[in-house]
């Protein structure tokens, strides 16, 4: 006989029971899932340090560069006639410029037509390029458009757009009988972008034909802006350019023109850019002070501790990271510097104890006065290892493979995987065990099914008895 619910059959409260039974053998199921969190939460707590140092490296590593140092920033005196930026290779230096011409793309205007959908005429438009068409000089470069079922005025316009030559192509309306006008510009600024244009089509002709070396174009046309390059002289030497955009006419700096002019130029030492770098350092060392000391923050109230509470290897790697930064630096004149006196200094406050601060106003005359100091600290002279370095390494050698860093995440997830493989094993076993309940629970709620079943018919047959025996009487 087979029961569909345990405990039916005896009237017993086995399911109850089984329940019970199987929340007790659970509990070293959570057990260890309740260690795998520590231990995932461990390795959450190695991750973040690692973020944070990583980033403490790559600001330590950017004040190892002696181009950090060497960053220059130019200051255009009259930014109307232009502009400068500077590159990584940038010196410095004064400059007085002189922009005698601004680059200039060349720009038809053909003359008015009545209606701009009318039909002209088919074939090719030919355009020649290059610096010396307006003397009769050969052209450095030719493309050809040819025209699609649309011969309009319109038409003519697309298929020069469509053909992506270099030259784009749109339509004026100024309002008169003829109104319409074509207007072709050259896509790029400069003498060698300067066009001769020819169609094989008469009727197009007359409306697109250009010869630079005529004054006057029989059809019309007119050349209303010249082709023109840029045009300065640098300390009174001559630049000529395409582009009005102009790269190493002094030496790492992109010059932008805007207009003719005479204006001066200092490219001096970039001592915001420095501070900036040495704030983003300070920055970063503290980052990783206040990711450390979440970590490993205790609640007194809650009395709970948080994921590297006690943690042997973050202590370790602080206090070395405290001590590097308190080490003397050779400055290779014979002498030596610490961060303090840089003007970088360790707050000594309650609160803040052990956080780096720079002392703005003695950061600003170490960078007036001893720049060298400064610099030789960072990256390092005559030799020496700098405290970029010095950090840079100390952090990859955490993550290389058996370094501290390395080999304790490696350790936690090797528990993990060792945890998950427990909780397997012993919620098979446990699946194991409830089933031997549910089978013997399964028997006993037979038996005394049948125990009952047995009780009830002798209780029957005695009262049959009984009753035979009373009515003989």
């Amino acid at each position: 006989m087979a029961l569909s619910s345990i405990g039916v059959g005896s009237n017993l409260n086995l399911a109850d029971l089984l329940d019970s039974l199987e929340t007790n053998e659970k509990v070293q199921l959570t057990a260890i899932d309740n260690q795998a969190k520590s231990f995932q939460a461990k390795l959450s707590g190695y991750g973040t340090i690692k973020s944070v140092l990583d980033a403490y490296s790559a600001a330590a590593k950017t004040l190892s560069t002696a181009s950090t140092f060497a960053a220059v920033k130019p200051y255009v005196a009259t930014e109307s006639v232009l502009t400068a930026a500077a590159n990584s290779n940038a010196v410095a230096g004064t400059y007085t410029i002189n922009v005698t011409s601004v680059a200039a793309a060349q720009s038809l205007v053909s003359k008015g037509v009545a209606d701009q959908k009318a039909g002209i005429g088919g074939g090719t438009i030919n355009i020649d390029f290059g610096p010396d068409l307006a003397t009769g000089g050969a052209p450095t470069s030719s493309k050809t458009v040819t025209l699609g079922s649309d011969t309009s005025l319109e038409g003519i316009r697309d298929a020069i757009n469509k053909a992506d030559v270099g030259v784009t192509a749109s339509l004026v309306n100024d309002g008169s009988g003829t109104p319409y006008h074509l207007v072709l510009t050259s896509e790029k600024t400069g003498t060698k972008s300067q066009m001769k244009i020819s169609a094989s089509d008469a009727a197009v002709g007359d409306v697109v034909n250009f010869d630079p070396t005529q004054a006057t174009q029989p059809n019309g046309l007119k050349e209303v802006v010249k082709a023109a390059d840029a045009k300065m002289t640098v300390n009174s030497i001559d630049i000529v350019s395409q582009s009005n955009t102009i790269e190493e006419a002094a030496q790492g700096l992109t010059l932008t023109v805007k207009s003719t002019g005479t204006t001066t130029m200092a490219v001096t030492r970039d001592d915001t850019a420095i501070t900036a770098a040495v704030n983003g350092f300070v920055t970063a060392y503290n980052n990783v002070l206040s990711a450390a000391k979440t970590l490993t923050a205790y609640d007194t109230d809650a009395g709970t501790k948080a994921a590297l509470n006690g943690d042997s290897t973050l202590r370790n790697i602080l206090a070395s990271m405290r001590s590097m930064l308190n080490t003397s630096i050779p400055n290779g004149a014979g002498g030596s510097n610490t961060l303090s006196d840089l003007g970088i200094e360790f707050n000594v406050t309650t609160e803040n104890a052990g956080r780096l601060e720079v002392d703005d106003d003695k950061l600003k005359k170490v960078l007036s006065s001893n720049f060298k100091d400064l610099t030789s600290f960072f990256t390092g002279a005559n030799g020496a290892t700098g405290m970029g370095k010095t950090i840079t390494d100390y952090v990859d050698g955490l993550n290389a493979t058996g370094g501290a860093l390395d080999a304790v995440t490696d350790g936690v997830t090797d528990t993990l995987k060792q945890l998950e493989d427990k909780y397997t094993a012993t919620s098979d076993r446990i699946d194991v065990v409830m089933q031997r309940y549910r089978d013997q629970f399964t028997q006993l709620d037979l038996l005394v099914a049948k125990l009952n079943n047995t009780k009830t018919y002798l209780t029957q047959q005695f009262a049959a008895l009984n009753g035979s025996g009373s009515s003989s009487k």
